[in-house]
């Protein structure tokens, strides 16, 4: 009995020894399920070491994704590899290209060459003088550029000449290549890069004579001088002249200008918007309007003047330098293109020009095109031999001796007649 009881005891400290042990033995008995039997204590060990360790564990995989951060940093850079790709093919200006060959076949007919020594004699012939005439006016819009000491960006330029290659792709024929199209409209890419890169140079030294104030703004009041002829006009005239007074006066008294216009002008054209004009260069408009819009200052009215038109009365609203944003651009290229066709004449003028193929046009013929005997014919009107077929008197003067001629001959057919 007491070794039974000793077998009890045993077996009672066994259970209670197995039962404090059933949490370590509770995992060991769910690791087997994923590993093999004879692993499953390798893989239990470890386990029960990273129970110390399982911390450090959990801290080290919070660093694991930040190494895919740096991949995704260097993506951007990927997707900025192409967009360097167009900035390595960088815009080449067109130039002149070499001469050619004189033995090179640039054409054939039925299999006979036309060799490019031909095409130069014939392109030199035929359109050499132009050819240089235009070179001759680039080179002293350069040379006055380095002496003003203005020029222009490459990328100013670039713009400027894609922009003129759109709008001939715009009138292109279907079919046809851009540069068979420039090449057939005489504007190869080397001479219309040529083109454009003068223009923008000879633009801004314009730009530096010009003057916004030259623009005026201005409002009117018109009263006609009624009358289909000067006598009567004349009996209307202090009709007229009373009615514009009355105007002034009111303006004088605080009636405001745009208001006065729509009752007292009599222009359709500006009557019905207050009198305003928009803007004006002082160069077209007529001497008396001119004169009295100098004297004024923005906001001055000037007092009844009689014009061509009747009795007007103006006021300055605005100069050019006081214009503003896209306006105030728009009024400065104006100003550049009504500029620039002076300035040019100025500048060949005053240049020493030598050329062997034609002679240098004078800057009238520059302006009118190549020169026309349409000046001559007013020195050569008194005299009538050098028109000839138009005077009406020369067919006259036949008709006079072809009168008399029948009747001296009239006796010859006569006697033919008789027999």
């Amino acid at each position: 009995m007491r070794a039974w009881i000793g077998c009890l005891m045993t077996a009672t400290l066994l259970l209670c020894t197995a039962i404090a042990q059933q949490p370590s033995a509770g995992q060991k008995v769910t690791q087997p399920k994923t590993s093999a039997p004879k692993e499953g204590k390798q893989v239990a060990q470890p386990k029960t070491s990273e129970s110390k360790e399982g911390q450090k564990a959990t801290t080290q995989k919070p660093a694991q994704p930040k190494p895919p951060q740096k991949p995704a940093a260097k993506q951007p850079t990927a997707k900025q590899a192409p967009a360097k790709q167009p900035a390595a093919a960088k815009f080449t200006p067109p130039q002149l290209p070499t001469l050619p060959d004189p033995n090179k076949v640039v054409a054939t007919v039925n299999g006979e060459p036309i060799r490019a020594s031909e095409l130069m004699r014939a392109t030199y012939d035929w359109f050499g003088a132009s050819a240089l005439e235009e070179i001759i006016m680039e080179r002293i819009i350069e040379q006055e550029a380095r002496k003003q000491k203005v020029s222009v960006k490459p990328e100013e330029v670039e713009a400027r000449y894609k922009q003129q290659l759109q709008n001939a792709e715009a009138n292109m024929p279907p079919g046809m290549s851009l540069e068979d199209f420039l090449r057939r409209n005489m504007f190869p890419p080397s001479r219309l890069y040529a083109r454009v890169r003068a223009q923008l140079l000879a633009e801004k030294l314009a730009e530096k004579r010009i003057n916004l104030d030259d623009f005026i703004e201005y409002s009117e009041i018109v009263v006609r001088i009624q009358g289909a002829n000067p006598e009567e006009q004349e009996k209307n005239a202090p009709a007229a002249e009373a009615k514009a007074q009355e105007a002034y006066q009111k303006i004088g008294e605080g009636l405001d200008f745009a208001e006065a216009a729509k009752q007292y002008s009599e222009d359709p054209f500006t009557k019905d918007r207050g009198g305003k004009k928009g803007w004006q260069h002082k160069r077209f408009l007529t001497p008396d309007i001119r004169q009295q819009l100098e004297k004024l200052k923005p906001g001055q009215v000037s007092p009844p003047f009689r014009t061509l038109a009747g009795y007007i009365i103006v006021r300055l609203e605005r100069t050019g330098s006081q214009a503003q944003g896209d306006e105030r651009q728009q009024l400065r290229q104006q100003a550049v293109q009504m500029e620039l066709g002076e300035y040019m004449r100025d500048l060949q003028s005053k240049a020493k020009i030598t050329n062997t193929i034609v002679k240098p046009l004078t800057p009238e013929q520059m302006m009118g095109g190549p020169p026309r005997p349409t000046p001559r014919p007013p020195a050569g009107r008194p005299p009538q031999p050098p028109r000839p077929p138009q005077s009406p008197r020369q067919p006259e003067q036949p008709k006079q001796p072809e009168q008399q001629q029948p009747s001296k001959e009239q006796p010859q057919p006569k006697p033919e007649a008789k027999p």
